[in-house]
């Protein structure tokens, strides 16, 4: 039982046992309809964001990465003192604790300080940080989204084709009865029979394969929605637009989730060099401490400061600082590389659903009427005893060939809507 209809049964206690009992039965009535509805494409992705463990993962880095900011600027812990000065080693003295006047049992604390740059630019490294999680997250989402919606019209393409071959398998049925009775009767030849059965028996083994392959898909789409992935789908979304001026997913694409990392990762870079530019800053310490000496003596307090001193910075701190501007050039030449990547893989995935779209509208007002109204033609022709029976055979041929086609471009047409609308709504809202 869901959230919901938990929340309902909770409800309905409050009402009267009859009314309950009612209320109860049309909201059960109503969640088996709901869970008995064709599985849409929106409602496959909602249900992969829900759960995917790669997103609990992200989401776990950036409560991680929340938890440990606070801490990032703060100066270190203090160090506690506790030691002999001055014990004699030697003499009727020796490890005496109290006799000689300079030995001290000494206890103390020391705090050191890191340069004010130096906490600063840790705390804004931890935010970085924290930025570069949550834009794993916005990527894990999309990525998931994405291949949720590859999943779901995988399965709806191959269940469309399934669908369009059973239709056509029922009418070749009747073509082998005829070519039979043809070659009975001396019409056609046993070349002619044996071709409609050879067609048959293709387009047998081609459902067989197509079903093979919808069960790999359904268990697939498993994989990111779990149960709901044995339900039937709804058809596929190829009417819907984008939502976005094509231009304008091109002249943002640094903004896209799947690159969000990287921009985040820059700024993680370019932190590192400013943190190693604050190296050549000194550090420094205090120290207090309190001395016991012997009963004869005067107890005495030290405090003591001190500070670093960065006088070698060619050979220490420097080299460094390089590191970590080639890093910062590493990371600068991945992001424009992306950056090409990704730019064209918009532009192609514009021209696939934009011509696709266009093809689509070709397919059904030319190409499968022209199909269905030749094969009808030939098939007419040869029952009345004027046309020969191979022509029926290429004429059903053609129109297996053409079906499967425009379920492939359907699919073709909403993966490419899905992958740009994926990126106008960014995946992650």
């Amino acid at each position: 039982m869901n959230l919901v209809s938990s929340g309902y049964a909770r409800a309905a206690r409050f009402l009267s046992p009859t009314i309950g009992a009612v209320v109860w039965l049309f909201i059960s009535q109503g969640i088996a309809m709901a869970a008995d509805a064709p599985l849409t494409l929106d409602e496959a992705i909602e249900l992969s964001l829900s759960g995917a463990p790669q997103i609990v993962a992200a989401q776990a880095t950036i409560d991680g990465a929340e938890a440990l900011a606070p801490s990032a600027s703060r100066l270190p812990d203090p160090e506690a003192i506790v030691g002999v000065d001055n014990l004699p080693i030697n003499t009727a003295d020796r490890f005496s604790l109290t006799n000689d006047f300079m030995t001290m049992r000494k206890v103390g604390v020391m705090q050191t300080v890191p340069s004010g740059t130096k906490r600063r630019l840790r705390g804004q490294r931890a935010e970085r940080e924290i930025d570069l999680a949550q834009a794993q997250l916005t990527a894990s989402r999309f990525e998931t989204s994405r291949a949720t919606a590859e999943a779901w019209i995988a399965r709806a393409t191959t269940e469309r084709s399934l669908q369009r071959l059973r239709d056509l398998r029922a009418e070749l049925g009747l073509q082998v009865s005829a070519a039979r009775a043809s070659l009975a009767s001396g019409r056609a030849t046993a070349g002619d029979a044996l071709a409609t059965e050879t067609l048959v028996a293709r387009l047998d083994d081609r459902i067989l394969t197509l079903e093979q392959q919808s069960n790999m898909q359904r268990a697939e789409l498993g994989r990111w929605i779990g149960t709901d992935a044995a339900r039937e789908l709804a058809d596929l979304p190829t009417d819907r637009e984008l939502g976005a001026a094509p231009q304008a997913l091109i002249d943002n694409v640094s903004a896209h989730a799947p690159l969000a990392p990287l921009a985040a990762q820059l700024e993680v870079a370019r932190t590192d060099v400013e943190l190693a530019k604050a190296e050549r800053r000194p550090d420094w310490s205090a120290e207090l401490s309190y001395a016991k000496r012997g009963p004869d003596y005067s107890d005495m307090v030290s405090l003591e400061f001190r500070i670093g001193l960065p006088l070698f910075a060619g050979h220490r701190q420097n080299p460094v600082i390089a590191a970590r501007l080639a890093e910062v050039r590493a990371e600068e030449a991945s992001q424009q590389a992306e950056v090409r990547m990704h730019r064209a893989e918009i532009e192609s995935m514009l021209a696939q659903w934009q011509s696709g779209r266009v093809r689509l509208r070709n397919f059904n007002t030319q190409l499968l009427p022209l199909a269905r109204d030749r094969a009808n033609a030939v098939l007419a022709s040869y029952r009345a005893g004027r046309g020969e029976l191979r022509p029926v055979i290429e004429a059903l041929q053609d129109e297996i060939d053409l079906q499967l086609e425009y379920v492939e471009l359907q699919g073709a047409v909403t993966r490419a809507w899905v992958f740009l609308h994926l990126l106008h709504s960014g995946a992650s809202s």
